[in-house]
């Protein structure tokens, strides 16, 4: 299992890095918490890791391309 939660952590990172908008990344965090109710809550923990990790991911693409912006 806790394999299972580093790679959703992993993955979800690396989806935000790429999505890099917060408004695209709403409705993934929104359905936590119904996922954590159907499905049980080792799964709903595991979809809560991948949402942090993918807000994480949106606010480290900002961060960079921030970073590199023209100037």
């Amino acid at each position: 299992m806790a394999l299972v939660a580093l790679l959703a952590l992993m993955l979800g990172s690396f989806a935000g890095l790429l999505i890099g908008r917060w408004a695209a990344a709403l409705p993934f965090v929104a359905a936590i918490p119904a996922a954590g109710l159907l499905a049980g809550p080792e799964l709903g923990a595991v979809g809560a890791l991948a949402a942090a990790g993918l807000l994480t991911g949106v606010h480290l693409h900002r961060v960079v391309a921030e970073q590199y912006a023209p100037r």
